[in-house]
C-alpha cells in the first residue's frame, strides 16, 4: 500500500465530518418531527444535495473501509455489515426520488408509509453501525488504535442513535468519530519486513 491509496477516503471523511452538521444544523427545526422532515421531503432543494453528498460519501467511506480492512489486515467480519450500510444509505438517497415523484403522484401514495419507512432506515442503520463497532472490538488485538477508538466511537454513536434526549449530540460525535475514520485512512501506511 502506497501512502496515497485511500487519500481520497481520507478526504471524503473529513468532507462528511463538516457536511453532517452543516446539514443537521440546517435541519434542526425538523429533527425529531417526522412531519416536517417529510414535508421536507417533498420538496427539493440545497439541503437535499447536502443530504444526497452525505449519503454518497459515507458510501464510499464505508466500501474503502471494507477494502481497508480486508487488505491490509485480513479482516472480513464486517463485510455484511458494510453491505447492509450501502444498501440503508441507498433506500435513504431513495428518498430524494419521492421528492420527484411527490410533484406527480398523488399525496397519498407517496406517503402512506413514511412513518414504517423512516423507523426501519433508522433502527437498521444504527443497529448496523452498533454492530460494526462490537465486531471491530471483538477483534481488537489485531487493529491499530485508531480502528479501536473508531469502533469504540461507533458503539456510542448507535447507542446514544438509540435514544431520543441524547441523539441531537449525534451533530458533535458523528464529525469526530469521521476525523478519527480519516486519521486512520491518511496514516502512514505500516509495513511489515519479511526476513
Amino acid at each position: 500500500m502506497q501512502n496515497k491509496d485511500y487519500l481520497l477516503p481520507g478526504v471524503a471523511a473529513i468532507l462528511l465530518a463538516v457536511a453532517t452538521p452543516i446539514y443537521w444544523l440546517g435541519m434542526s427545526p425538523s429533527v425529531g418531527d417526522y412531519d416536517i422532515l417529510w414535508q421536507d421531503m417533498l420538496s427539493l432543494g440545497f439541503y437535499d444535495i447536502l443530504f444526497a453528498s452525505c449519503l454518497l460519501l459515507n458510501i464510499y467511506i464505508y466500501l474503502n473501509l471494507k477494502h481497508i480492512l480486508n487488505e491490509q489486515l485480513n479482516f472480513n467480519h464486517i463485510d455484511l455489515l458494510v453491505l447492509i450500510m450501502v444498501a440503508i444509505n441507498t433506500l435513504w438517497l431513495g428518498t430524494l426520488f419521492l421528492d420527484v415523484a411527490s410533484t406527480v403522484l398523488p399525496d397519498n401514495i407517496v406517503t402512506q408509509k413514511k412513518d414504517v419507512f423512516l423507523k426501519i432506515n433508522l433502527s437498521v442503520s444504527i443497529g448496523a453501525i452498533v454492530i460494526i463497532g462490537i465486531l471491530l472490538l471483538a477483534k481488537s488485538t489485531e487493529l491499530p488504535t485508531l480502528l479501536k477508538i473508531f469502533a469504540i466511537m461507533s458503539v456510542i454513536q448507535g447507542v446514544i442513535g438509540m435514544t431520543v434526549f441524547l441523539s441531537v449530540t449525534l451533530i458533535f460525535i458523528f464529525p469526530i468519530t469521521m476525523i478519527i475514520l480519516a486519521m486512520f485512512f491518511l496514516r502512514k501506511p505500516e509495513s511489515i519486513e519479511i526476513v
